[in-house]
């Protein structure tokens, strides 16, 4: 069969669709991203249910597929959290669709579809995502970076979050399983390994015997291979000494943490079930930085959360001034049904809210091109992801930049470059969030 998959939401959805895609692959059935143009069998949409634009968005990609659907002759499946979280309306919206499954189902959703199962829905009563054996991975693009998912579900209770509730508690992956993946992946052409989990540095607390985030990483570093590591999603909390450590000396492993604290107000905090003390955790990335030689800080904030307050906002945007985050993305609050916050009654007007999140924004880009100006002259090291030889020009990332969320570094070479390399650079010029540099 030719199977095409879409993959909405998250980076840790991406890891799931690569698994499906894996085996399917090693059942010899043919998977890839499609076009509408593509002629295939079977289409799965892996959905996301996280916030409401991204429920809106999965809805709308169902929704096209479905029509489409009408003209031509192939079975249509609807997977992941979305599915997950709202099965019997989904199965009510689109009479359409074959079959639904939720999160973790991989090996189900393909024996689902080559049985070509219709009208089917996975049961989902108690989700849970927990990996103890190793699983095929294809990757469905050519890009030389991908995501490891070291863990997944969530045994935080944060008042506005409803992934415990989509995803069940946190599991970590044990390590043999994902130093395989790890290798696998490197040996396919991947020159950047993304660790991804709701908290990453509870890995492996869940485990016995008990492993831990340094741990692994001696293990991945160790790997005979060039290519970089990075941390993705960090809960506030202080840092083992020994992975400190790694950050000091590990060339590998980049010197970037993401670590969403959602907002800096000790009231909203408060509400939204969150470490309160942020005078305490602005303390603790301080220390960070004066440890991790040229540390990039990336952080998220909620702006509107019900009871924000203008002195709540002012107090944020005096905290981001202060401390100056490298990297900060900021979204609107979303009632998420079945969380306490939906209980904390309104959120802030919209209206207020987006000028809130404007302002925060803009503030944070004027940050963003001082920092960036400071750059001008520096040499630096850059993996380039993607190419326009016609015109000499190729994009890259280099380790202060994450993929798919921070900014790139647009490199003039002579000499070709290829997907894939990394190459010396210096910076010749800076923007809000680009850089642009010569090949050296």
């Amino acid at each position: 069969m030719r199977v095409a998959i879409i993959t909405l939401g998250c980076d840790k959805n991406t890891v799931d669709s690569e698994y499906i895609a894996g085996l399917l692959a090693e059942a010899g059935h043919e998977v890839f991203i499609p076009d509408e143009s593509d002629d295939f069998d079977v289409l799965i949409v892996n959905t996301c249910g996280f916030i409401e634009s991204a429920r809106e968005e999965s809805v709308r990609a169902v929704l096209e597929w479905a029509h489409i659907k009408k003209r031509r002759p192939f079975r249509l499946y609807v997977v992941g959290c979305l599915a997950g979280r709202y099965p019997k309306e989904m199965k009510e919206s689109f009479p359409e669709v074959d079959g639904f499954a939720g999160v973790g189902k991989w090996r189900e959703i393909v024996q689902m579809i080559e049985k070509g199962s219709v009208n089917k829905a996975l049961s989902d009563k108690r989700p849970q995502i927990k990996l103890i054996k190793p699983m095929p991975r294809k990757k469905l693009d050519s890009l030389p970076y991908a995501f490891l998912k070291i863990a997944d579900g969530c045994s935080h209770r944060c008042s506005f979050c409803a992934i415990p509730n989509i995803k069940g508690p946190y599991r970590s992956v044990p390590r043999d399983i994902l130093l395989a993946e790890a290798q696998s992946l490197l040996k396919g052409g991947v020159r950047e390994l993304n660790l991804v989990a709701q908290d990453i540095n509870n890995y492996g607390a869940d485990l016995r015997p008990r492993d831990s985030l340094d741990g692994l990483l001696k293990d991945l570093l160790s790997i005979k291979s060039k290519f970089w590591v990075r941390l993705l999603y960090l809960y506030p909390r202080p840092l083992p000494p020994a992975l400190i450590s790694l950050m000091q000396s590990e060339k590998k492993l980049c010197p970037y943490l993401d670590i969403p604290l959602q907002h800096l107000s000790p009231d909203v905090l408060k509400h939204m079930g969150r470490p309160s003390d942020s005078r305490r955790t602005i303390s603790m990335l301080n220390h960070w930085r004066n440890q991790i030689p040229g540390l990039t800080i990336r952080t998220t904030f909620i702006i509107g959360f019900p009871g924000e307050t203008r002195q709540d906002v002012e107090y944020l945007l005096k905290g981001v001034c202060d401390f100056k985050f490298e990297r900060l993305g900021a979204f609107l609050y979303s009632p998420e049904e079945g969380t306490p916050a939906c209980k904390l009654g309104k959120p802030v007007p919209k209206a207020t809210a987006r000028r809130r999140l404007d302002k925060l924004m803009r503030l944070q880009a004027e940050i963003s091109l001082a920092k960036n100006q400071a750059k001008l002259g520096a040499k630096m090291e850059v993996l380039v992801e993607a190419a326009i030889p016609q015109k000499n020009i190729y994009i890259a990332r280099s380790q202060a930049d994450a993929p798919e969320v921070d900014g790139a570094v647009i490199i003039s070479s002579s000499a070709p470059l290829h997907e894939g390399d990394f190459v010396n650079v210096q910076i010749t010029q800076a923007d809000e969030y680009d850089l642009s540099a010569k090949a050296l």
